[in-house]
């Protein structure tokens, strides 16, 4: 019985070797995969591209049909005319019409005919589809009905779109949006001017350089909500709207540009944000107001640069004061701050962990002062410098933390020069057992 076992198992090693072989002679080991795979697959191409496959074989002729994604760019029709670009839209969407495919990107860098955009749109979230991504060259102005009709819809990205929203707006199946100099104008005649909008299934919201038209304050549902980013690349605009986030989940919170609008988080679980502001007309009393109503969210981990340099050399004598202390606060990362204001901050966040430093303004030396921050005594482990700490400012809040952080584990100075790195070993230290790191990377 043993000698019958080993003379199969020798076969079946036989025939395995065989097969290998013949596989790296150059067998075709993707036509073996089952149809739905395929189809899968060759929907991360251009369909241009994917329609192109129906000429290797008999059988490749019908995989098209598995496909569950259409990828439209007119850039895959360089060399045509843009008619023809037009013609094979229409007719792979007429092919799919009754298809089962769960997403459609179109990309347009050229100028189109504005119904014949919709016409796309409308047909394809008749689709039931999942995921629609459309990239305009050129405005494009629709109604929200357009889109908030379709109760399938999960994933939305838009970019260069006026949508006009003339009710209230729910989406019930959306988890991520999405949005691109897009301009959102309300249309009614509300004299509140006060927009709503529902999304209880979303997760992820993201907007750049978008604005509102009509409204003075947007009030959105957002009770699953777990990230949101809001950038802004230029100051062009005059209006300003209250954006309001009821979102008992979020965890992350990005914010990017000029003071336009104002952000009103109403949430208790914010783990990390990353705020960025730039210079612009206002007041550095307004920029003052603003930074506090941002940062009174109260995260785990904050990112906060402000590039105004008058905001760090003029303005009230503490422009911190108005904010709570941050409890929960353990990383906190400061670009563009000075030595005082740096103080002030430490004084607010007594469970901080890691401390990381980028440009450091003059605005006064780090002394002795009376009241040590609880962070140096018993929470703060470790500092990072991510600019040259050569000059004087940088070199006094080496000095500080040195002498009075008491559980001080690792200090971290990136660009040092010799003679500042002696300066840094001559320090006194409150902790026997912090490690000095000298980098020549940033």
């Amino acid at each position: 019985m043993d000698s019958i076992a080993i003379e199969a198992f020798g076969r079946r090693k036989h025939k395995l070797s065989k097969r290998q072989k013949s596989n790296k002679e150059g067998q075709d080991l993707t036509s073996n995969l089952p149809d739905h795979v395929i189809g899968h697959i060759l929907s991360f191409l251009p369909t241009k591209e994917a329609i192109h496959t129906s000429v290797l074989s008999k059988r490749w002729m019908c995989l098209v049909t598995f496909i569950t994604g259409l990828n439209f760019d007119d850039r895959d029709f360089k060399t045509i005319r843009k008619k023809s670009f037009i013609a094979f839209v229409d007719r792979a969407l007429l092919h799919w019409n009754s298809g089962g495919f769960q997403s459609v990107s179109l990309a347009l860098l050229d100028t189109y005919d504005a119904s014949c955009i919709k016409k796309w749109i409308s047909v394809v979230l008749n689709l039931r589809i999942k995921k629609l991504c459309v990239n305009l060259q050129n405005e494009l102005a629709v109604s929200s009905d357009a889109f908030y009709k379709c109760r399938y819809l999960e994933e939305l990205v838009l970019n260069r779109f006026a949508i006009t929203v003339s009710s209230f707006v729910c989406l019930s199946s959306l988890t991520i949006l999405k949005l691109s100099r897009t301009k959102i104008t309300w249309d009614s005649s509300n004299e509140s001017e006060t927009l709503t909008l529902n999304f209880p299934a979303l997760r992820k919201y993201e907007t750049l350089d978008c604005s509102w038209s009509g409204v003075k304050s947007v009030t959105l549902q957002v009770p699953l909500l777990e990230v949101v980013s809001i950038k802004y690349t230029s100051n062009s605009r005059d209006s300003h709207v209250e954006i309001k986030f009821y979102a008992p989940r979020l965890t992350k919170f990005c914010y990017s540009g000029f003071v336009l609008d104002t952000i009103l988080l109403d949430t208790d679980s914010l783990a990390s944000a990353d705020i960025t502001l730039y210079n612009n007309k206002k007041s550095v009393q307004e920029i003052e107001m603003y930074v506090c109503k941002l940062l009174s969210i109260n995260p785990e981990s904050l990112k906060l640069c402000v590039c105004i340099k008058q905001f760090i050399l003029a303005g009230s004598k503490d422009p911190f004061a108005a904010i709570p202390p941050f409890g929960l606060l353990s990383y906190l990362e400061l670009n563009f701050v000075g030595c005082e204001y740096l103080l002030s901050i430490l004084l607010k966040t007594p469970c901080l962990k890691t401390l990381v430093l980028k440009v450091i303004y003059f605005d006064g030396m780090l002394m002795n002062f009376a009241t040590v921050p609880h962070c140096l005594l018993f929470t703060l482990k470790v500092l990072k410098f991510k600019k040259s700490v050569g000059h004087e400012r940088g070199l006094s809040i080496a000095k500080y933390i040195l002498e009075n952080g008491q559980v001080l584990e690792r200090i971290n100075f990136c660009l040092c020069s010799q003679e500042a790195q002696e300066k840094v070993l001559s320090f006194k230290k409150s902790s026997c057992s912090v490690i000095l790191e000298f980098s020549s990377e940033l």
